[in-house]
């Protein structure tokens, strides 16, 4: 309890009211006024004055911004309106305390020390999408707000409070205050005000003593509304007469102060006719009752026309000391871009929901500090769980095959290791309890962390690939077969070939050796493509061994240069010899992926374009590089590209022969050395496919 006096009246603050001896003045004044509690008004007639510190607390604690004030170094918290308490989760208790002793749960973050900075800088601070972990309802909760600290000075330019404005953006929860009617607090008021200036106007002197403070106040008042984050203006009388509009409110009507200070308002802004906002004015002036708009469409003045906005408005009766209606309070926020980037993402939400169901995609979302381990409906029917039922992790891993869950765990803990890159994918068998259903899933993931790097959450989709992988074995298993089928004759026709090219050859006949020439050719390449799909099947089988030697790569560059030249024809070729570097290496495995990935670039790029190949070595690694000038390779397929069977699906494309498992053997071959292999492409700059294989150091025994 706090007391002040004048000279022959004590007045007496408590927690939330101002008592004249025992008699309450305003059972809703915070204690972020008591220095401007005590500048009383007391002039005997000022009836016609339709401003006062009263009315600024009902402003402010009618905002639909969640607000407070703080001052101090240790931040007392002077006031905060419903909507401020509501997103601390915390209730009217807190005013009068420290920020910290509030709100303990700040403590760690950010919050004090900015409020300090600002305290003894006098500098505003804002920021957007700032994390802040609460407690409401007894449970921590993370949520991102748009807010603003900004400081209010005096005439020295000393803070003497903080104004805090904050906006949640998580959710799309509105943040408007209801305004609640206060005229019988008001009539109290003006009562103990009545008593107060009879009390106080015995002397001329004391008379003037209020007038200055008076005067004062008002200034006080006017310099919290002319900084104030929302628009507020005053209208005074049935014409509403603009008497005071703060720049925030300037600049959302999109006028000048010289355009509207004392002006009617219907006009000074005629871009409202036919519109509903004139209409509001005469009916809460008539009628004394508050008009609230949530999320109002209206059309502003913008340069030299109209612009569409949406805005959360309060307009309020404002009352004379008599009790009369003098004018309206107007509240105005303009929510346009928060609104329309809400919509976009409930758009973006419903646009994933539906590529989700599109694609029979399960989701999941995994938190470490928690356990908990979620998804939709597909995953829990996957997973043989009820719609409303959530599990643990280790339930979960209690779902997937046993030789196959040492891969998982090992897996989930590597993407949520400091030194991750965040990405979780991995191949894996579940069977639930429900319907014993063998399924093998495909995981894809991403780890999402905190703003000091620490992991907050696992989410991905997971994908049923168990008929996927059914059908790939099933082509395998063909390919495989037909290949053994059609190596025998192929081999006895490319040796015949070769007699009638003898044959050929000493009769001089130039058009038989063209035609046989080219025969050869064609065999050679479905040779090679019988090849590939023997060294598939031998790959799944574990049979493809790499039988390493050592070698110089400079010989092995210098004999596939040759071979490129001589055969191809159709386009200009740069090769840039690096010197020698002796590798350890299954050179016939080497020259194939070279030659597969120099086809590729002669098939996908146009004729008569440069193709350039390179070597180079990197520490202990070698990198060799094919670089062709052809069309972009869309970031999606890039991540793909080297899938078995997949092949980019471009109609450009189409006409190109292929079964898409060329670039699938370069990245096992290259795999099996211990190497990598990569694919970079622009819309400018061309495809470079890569790899690095390690340069093994040890001498050959």
């Amino acid at each position: 309890m706090k007391e002040y006096y004048t000279e022959n009246t004590k007045f007496t603050l408590s927690k939330y009211s101002i008592y004249r001896g025992s008699t309450p003045i305003s059972s809703r004044i915070p204690p972020a006024f008591p220095y401007i509690c005590r500048i009383m008004i007391i002039q005997e007639n000022l009836s016609d004055i339709s401003f006062s510190t009263d009315l600024i607390i009902q402003a402010l604690t009618s905002s639909p911004s969640p607000t407070s004030i703080y001052s101090g170094e240790d931040m007392i918290i002077r006031f905060a309106n419903e909507g401020m308490l509501a997103l601390w989760g915390k209730d009217s208790s807190v005013i009068g305390k420290p920020l910290m002793e509030a709100i303990p749960e700040l403590e760690g973050q950010p919050f004090l020390d900015i409020l300090r900075e600002v305290w003894y800088s006098g500098k505003t601070y804002s920021v957007s999408e700032a994390p802040a972990k609460l407690i409401k309802n007894g449970k921590e909760t993370l949520d991102y707000f748009d807010y603003e600290y900004k400081a209010l000075t005096d005439h020295n330019d000393k803070t003497w409070c903080i104004l805090n404005t904050a906006l949640n953006v998580t959710s799309d929860r509105e943040f408007l205050q209801q305004i609640q009617k206060k005229e019988e607090r008001e009539q109290i008021h003006n009562e103990e005000m009545a008593a107060t200036l009879e009390a106080l106007s015995f002397t001329n002197e004391e008379l003037n003593n209020s007038v200055k403070q008076l005067a004062q106040s008002r200034e006080n008042i006017r310099t919290i509304i002319e900084q104030a984050p929302v628009g507020i203006a005053m209208l005074k009388g049935p014409e509403h007469i603009i008497e005071i509009a703060n720049p925030a409110i300037l600049t959302i009507w999109g006028r000048t102060e010289a355009e509207v200070i004392g002006y009617p308002h219907e006009n000074a802004r005629p871009e409202l006719k036919d519109q509903p906002v004139n209409g509001w004015l005469r009916e809460v002036y008539h009628t004394g009752k508050p008009k609230i708009n949530t999320e109002f469409l209206v059309k502003l003045r913008h340069n030299d026309g109209l612009r569409d906005a949406i805005v959360n408005s309060i307009y309020q009766p404002i009352f004379s000391d008599n009790g009369e209606i003098s004018g309206v309070l107007i509240i105005l926020e303009e929510i346009t871009q928060q609104v329309l980037e809400r919509r976009k993402n409930e758009n973006d939400q419903q646009m994933l929901a539906l590529a989700i169901d599109a694609g029979k995609l399960a989701t999941f979302y995994y938190q470490p500090s928690t356990n908990l381990f979620s998804g939709n409906a597909l995953l829990k029917t996957w997973f043989g769980l009820s719609s409303n039922e959530d599990l643990d992790l280790s339930l979960a891993l209690a779902m997937i095959l046993p030789e196959d869950r040492e891969r998982v765990i090992a897996a989930i803990k590597k993407s949520l290791s400091i030194n991750s890159d965040g990405n979780y994918f991995i191949e894996y068998r579940i069977k639930n309890n429900t319907d014993h259903k063998i399924r093998l899933l495909q995981a894809n993931g991403r780890v999402f962390y905190d703003t000091k790097g620490n992991p907050l959450s696992l989410n991905g989709t997971l994908r049923d690939i168990t008929e996927q992988k059914r059908e790939e074995e099933r082509k395998d298993d063909f390919m495989a077969m037909v290949s053994h089928e059609l190596k025998t004759p192929l081999t006895s026709l490319k040796a015949y070939l070769q007699v009638l090219q003898r044959m050929a050859t000493k009769d001089q006949n130039l058009l038989q050796q063209n035609t046989l020439e080219k025969s050869l050719k064609q065999v050679d390449n479905m040779t090679g493509m019988i090849n590939g799909f023997l060294n598939v099947s031998r790959l799944d089988s574990g049979q493809m061994y790499i039988d390493k030697t050592r070698f110089d790569f400079q010989l092995l560059f210098s004999e596939i240069e040759d071979e490129v030249l001589s055969i191809t024809h159709t386009h200009h070729f740069l090769f840039k010899d690096s010197g020698p570097v002796e590798v350890s290496a299954d050179r016939d495995k080497i020259s194939q992926v070279l030659h597969n990935l120099i086809g590729n670039a002669v098939k996908y790029s146009p004729t008569g374009s440069l193709i350039t190949i390179e070597y180079f070595t990197i520490g202990n690694s070698l990198k060799i590089k094919v670089h062709n000038p052809g069309k972009e390779i869309l970031a999606e397929d890039q991540h793909r590209i080297f899938e078995r069977y997949y092949r980019v699906k471009d109609i450009n494309t189409t006409s190109i022969a292929g079964f898409g498992i060329g670039l699938y053997l370069c990245k096992e071959i290259i795999e099996l050395h211990n190497g990598t292999i990569e694919v970079q492409s622009s819309q400018n700059e061309g495809t470079v496919f890569s790899f690095v294989l390690p340069i093994d150091t040890q001498k050959i025994k």
